[in-house]
Order: C-alpha cells, then sequence, then structure tokens
C-alpha cells in the first residue's frame, strides 16, 4: 500500500496566509463554540476534555458546547469538522487515532494534514508496557534479552488490530528483532486484556497507565516501560522504551483541538491562548494527573502540528513493514 509518510503534506493552517491581527473581531467570541467529539463517553480523553474545555468556557467567557458525534467511529464528527467554516465556532477533539484510520480504515476520506488547522495538543495518555509476574525481567533491558534469547515465546497484548498499541509493539519488534506475538482483544476489552495479563494467559499489554496502575500498586502485575521520549512524571520510577531502544517509534496518544483547514492564525492564536490559560491552572492541572493523563510542555500550535507530522511519518513506516491494509 502506498504510504504516504514520504509525502508530507504541508499542514493547511500554516500554508496559506494568515489574516493580519485586525482581522479578528475583538468580541471574539460573541456565542458558545461547539467542540465535536467522537471519544467514548467516561474515557480518559473524554473526562479529561470536559475538565479542560469547562475551564476554558470561564476564560474566554463564552460556553463551549461538547458535541458527542461517535458515528462511524468517529469519522462523523472528523467530517463535520473539516466541512466547518472556518470563523472558530466549531471545533474538533481529536485524538492521535486519527493518524491510524488514515492509513487502516478503508474509504476513510479524511487527510488529517489537510483537511484541518492545529489549534492545540491538550494532554496525552502515553502507553505504558507491563508484563505478567511470571516474566522473567523487571524493566526494559531484560526484557529485550529475554525477547531474543526465546524468540517467538512472548506475547502481548492490545485492544486490537491495528490500534496505536498495535503499531507501537511491532515497533519494539523491528527495532529490537524480537519476536513477541500480538494478541488482539477485539472490541477495546481493555478489561479482558488486563485480567488475562494478571493471571499470565498473556505476558504483556500495552496500554494506558489508567489500565493497571492499581493492579501494579498491589503487584499483580509488573510495569516494564513507558512509551515516550522522557520519563513520565506520573511514574519517573520506570524507564522509558528509547532508554533501551533510541530508534524505536513512540506513538503517543494524544488528544488536541483541530479546527477547519484554513482558520485564520488571529482565531488559533486567541484560542490557542485560551487553552493554555486553562492548563495553567494548578487545580486542573492536579485533576489531569489523577486520570493519568500529562500536558503538554509546550502547546504551540507549530508543537501540536510537528507531532502529527511525526505520527504520519511513524504511523506510515510501520503499517508498510508490517504490511497492513486498510479494512
Amino acid at each position: 500500500m502506498p504510504t504516504r509518510a514520504g509525502i508530507i503534506m504541508p499542514i493547511a493552517a500554516f500554508a496559506m496566509a494568515a489574516l493580519p491581527p485586525a482581522a479578528l473581531p475583538q468580541s471574539y467570541p460573541v456565542r458558545h463554540i461547539t467542540l465535536l467529539s467522537g471519544a467514548s463517553v467516561g474515557s480518559a480523553g473524554d473526562t479529561g476534555m470536559r475538565v479542560v474545555t469547562a475551564r476554558m468556557s470561564e476564560t474566554i467567557g463564552q460556553p463551549i458546547v461538547v458535541e458527542a458525534r461517535r458515528g462511524a467511529g468517529g469519522l462523523e464528527a472528523y467530517a463535520a469538522n473539516a466541512k466547518a467554516a472556518p470563523n472558530g465556532y466549531t471545533l474538533m477533539f481529536a485524538n492521535a487515532g486519527i493518524v491510524t484510520n488514515q492509513y487502516l480504515r478503508k474509504g476513510w476520506p479524511i487527510d488529517v494534514q489537510k483537511d484541518y488547522t492545529p489549534v492545540v495538543q491538550l494532554f496525552s495518555s502515553p502507553y505504558f508496557l507491563a508484563a505478567a509476574t511470571s516474566v522473567p525481567a523487571s524493566n526494559m533491558q531484560e526484557l529485550i534479552d529475554y525477547a531474543r534469547q526465546n524468540p517467538g515465546k512472548l506475547t502481548y497484548a492490545t485492544t486490537g488490530i491495528g490500534s496505536g498499541a498495535h503499531l507501537q509493539g511491532e515497533s519494539i519488534n523491528m527495532s529490537a528483532g524480537t519476536q513477541m506475538l500480538h494478541v488482539p482483544y477485539a472490541g477495546n476489552n481493555s478489561m479482558m486484556a488486563v485480567n488475562d495479563l494478571i493471571s499470565g494467559r498473556v505476558d504483556l499489554y500495552l496500554a494506558d497507565l489508567n489500565s493497571f496502575r492499581q493492579h501494579a500498586a498491589a503487584g499483580k502485575l509488573k510495569l516494564i516501560a513507558f512509551v515516550d521520549k522522557t520519563r513520565s512524571r506520573l511514574r519517573p520510577d520506570i524507564g522509558t522504551i528509547n532508554e533501551v531502544l533510541p530508534d524505536a517509534y513512540n506513538l503517543v496518544v494524544w488528544w488536541g483541538l483541530l479546527g477547519p483547514a484554513n482558520l485564520p492564525r488571529p482565531l488559533v492564536d486567541r484560542i490557542n491562548a485560551e487553552s493554555g490559560k486553562a492548563l495553567s491552572d494548578q487545580a486542573l492541572t492536579s485533576k489531569m494527573s489523577t486520570l493519568t493523563v500529562i500536558t503538554p510542555s509546550s502547546s504551540a500550535p507549530e508543537d501540536f502540528a510537528r507531532q502529527i507530522r511525526s505520527d504520519v511519518e511513524s504511523v506510515g513506516k510501520v503499517v508498510n513493514a508490517l504490511g497492513l491494509k486498510p479494512e
């Protein structure tokens, strides 16, 4: 399948000339802002989004109304945002899955780099790699050594073929030269995967910290590594995958705000600034930590655009290496 990784299209928001500051109505916003969302109710992403937007509504002076559109795996929400007028009154609460969707969902009509304007990355929930207590490894180096010595013996669980966790697991195999076997759990059945990890039916599981934090604290499983370039503020005692595999990809699960293509830069800056005020609130930051999500060190639109470009390239390489086809 041809990859888009080698043809990095310019992000629409930054490819066109921005409007001069005078073009931004000083009164913006004069009415409520609609935030389209395909996130599952009660998920870390959905809960975190509602915490942030509640605070943003206060700082920006108008309600931010969440409109849930979960049809077609979130496509309904993404398509509606892509077609909306670029006036700042319709935004999309998006996550990193939009990148994998354009590679692995047959007929997916959205191109994240052409159809949207990156506004701000709100928070992320990077994967942790957890192991059953029966696995003879307590850190990433020991795990890789064991996996290399026992090819095909270790299994790792994810919430489905083509999921971000699946691609992350295979990027570890590619970088380490290991042959850990993928065990997909259909229907995003995280609870079953955790139970099977605790019982030893599977050896490893890639998921967000919230999926197994309590079980790790109880000694029912082991946290082996964190998937990001730097250690997690939530668990700084856990090393990163890159400390052992410097070239391994980091497919970080992020959530952020996207506007329609050609959203004027003054509007991007205003919305970004208001989100920055919300994210700098100490009470909000503490609450987000309880959700095991992390606010970014920088939330500039350019940083968000850079993250998206990096994901498009990384996902494309892994998908092509695995020979995965759209379904």
